[in-house]
């Protein structure tokens, strides 16, 4: 799935430079050998090879073997967010009890699922099995469709955690919809999709105010972030996006983006779209009133995708036909 050794997962930085600007390693045997000791003085774990290290913004997600399994490693540098990262971590602790397909961070010796380090910088280090299985293909449908359910199943077991912590440093979205898309809608992408966005000034006009309460929701659910196994839903990854809003918002996003990939960022098909919202809503049921959301969330987003200049991926198109 990915390659061995040292690299970047979708930017496109040198990534030797990147490990050494972001988390002060001049190489990755340095990395290693700090990420060794921290494994086996933290949670008591002997690694016997790291395949490989693939850098992500201020996270390095490294793929280890112990004597006993295969382990995933995520290494973030970005202080501000550990707080709530390590809150993350509780809150995945408790979906994988409640029986969710999460790759639950592993308790560190000292009960903490989150742990931070020092080097010549504070580094978090969060633990998690390692899931078999291939990210989720959007060519197949009955995939798309379980994918579609898994995320009903999720909101359905957040909706009555705690949201204390996940919002730390971050900004809370506006609370009012209307006024959300309404002050979010870009005028010159709008006139490159001129039927989606009158559609969705029909419906900021005309939509009743949402009749359910916000909660924690993934925020980043796509394809790259579902490992599969067959047609079933092995794992639910990356919820370092996590954060607190209306589920509509999520089933939306995952709707436009489910078929984004690193490097690769074409729209879905209205036919792998259908698809998973069928899944979704076979898993739970939305009100009359989170429809009418979910259609304009999804054309906020559409257009909100359409690039300012040369639109290669065809995104203009895909929101004048319905993504």
């Amino acid at each position: 799935m990915f390659p061995s050794g040292l690299s970047m997962l979708w930017e496109r930085d040198h990534a030797p430079d990147a490990l050494h600007a972001r988390f002060g390693f001049t190489d990755v045997d340095e990395a290693t050998g700090w990420l060794t000791g921290t494994l086996r003085r933290e949670w008591g774990l002997s690694v016997v090879d790291c395949e490989r290290v693939l850098i992500s913004d201020h996270n390095a997600i490294a793929w280890v073997r112990t004597d006993a399994s295969r382990l995933v490693v995520k290494v973030g540098s970005n202080a501000s967010a550990f707080e709530r990262l390590a809150a993350i971590a509780d809150v995945l602790g408790d979906l994988d009890a409640a029986g969710l397909p999460v790759a639950a961070p592993l308790p560190s010796i000292g009960g903490a699922r989150r742990v931070v380090d020092h080097t010549d910088r504070p580094l978090s280090v969060v633990v998690q099995p390692f899931v078999e299985g291939d990210l989720l293909d959007t060519t197949d449908a009955a995939a798309v469709r379980a994918a579609g359910t898994a995320l009903a199943h999720l909101h359905e077991a957040t909706a009555g955690l705690p949201t204390a912590g996940v919002t730390v440093n971050r900004s809370v979205p506006e609370p009012d919809l209307r006024r959300r898309l309404l002050t979010g809608i870009d005028t010159a992408r709008s006139e490159r999709a001129p039927r989606a966005g009158a559609r969705l000034a029909q419906l900021l006009v005309e939509l009743p105010d949402i009749d359910t309460a916000p909660q924690l929701i993934h925020s980043d659910y796509r394809g790259t972030n579902i490992v599969m196994s067959g047609a079933r839903v092995a794992a639910i990854l990356d919820f370092d996006e996590m954060t607190v809003d209306h589920r509509v918002y999520d089933v939306a996003r995952a709707a436009v983006n489910l078929a984004t990939r690193f490097r690769s960022w074409r729209p879905t098909t209205p036919d792998v779209r259908a698809q998973f919202l069928a899944g979704y809503r076979s898993g739970g049921v939305l009100t009359d009133r989170e429809e009418g959301w979910l259609e304009a969330f999804i054309l906020w987003m559409g257009v909100g995708s359409v690039p300012p200049g040369d639109d290669p991926d065809g995104w203009a198109d895909a929101v004048e036909h319905g993504l």
